[in-house]
């Protein structure tokens, strides 16, 4: 009887695995009904960067919502407030220029751990320091996932060792 038990609860696995496979598959879509509303949100986001104009990036994002990539790293996070400190001290002493040919890309993702609406951002940042003048173009790729019409999630990819040789720092080969 138990050899028949287990045959059968095997068989029921093997029968319900191709559900259960499927529960979980994600799809995408760049054809969905909030997607134009959603590319304004992170497009106001983005002229209000460019116009340092911290009230109006602060006013499309969550209140709590995470942006990572922009301090030490892609692990570090910050919140809309720590944001805020961070764009007064770099409007304080730059000017950012985005590119004019920045391009936006709606994305609903239906199932899965990336399940949401995004907005991916392809675009290059010019920032040129007030006092020396000296211009840093930074290519970056920007993903915000949008609820509500407020971005919740910010995420920056962008080279890191473009940014710091700009500067003129200088890498080290390690010593033996």
């Amino acid at each position: 009887m138990r050899t028949i038990k287990m045959t059968m609860f095997f068989m029921l696995a093997v029968f319900l695995t191709p559900f259960i496979n499927t529960a979980q598959e994600a799809t995408a879509t760049m054809d969905f009904e909030n997607a134009e509303a959603n590319v304004a949100v992170v497009s106001n986001y983005v002229k209000a960067l460019q116009n340092g104009d911290l009230e109006t990036m602060v006013a499309q994002l969550a209140d709590d919502a995470k942006i990572y990539g922009l301090s030490g790293g892609p692990t570090n996070v910050m919140n809309p407030s720590q944001l805020s400190e961070y764009y007064k001290e770099s409007f304080a002493a730059t000017k950012h220029s985005i590119d004019p040919n920045t391009s936006y890309a709606p994305i609903k993702v239906t199932g899965g751990i990336n399940e949401g609406e995004w907005v991916m951002v392809w675009t290059t940042d010019t920032i040129s320091n007030k006092k020396t003048g000296q211009e840093i173009a930074i290519p970056a790729q920007v993903t915000c996932l949008v609820e509500n019409d407020k971005i919740t999630m910010m995420a920056h990819y962008y080279d890191q060792l473009n940014v710091m040789t700009s500067m003129g720092y200088t890498l080290q080969p390690p010593t033996e």
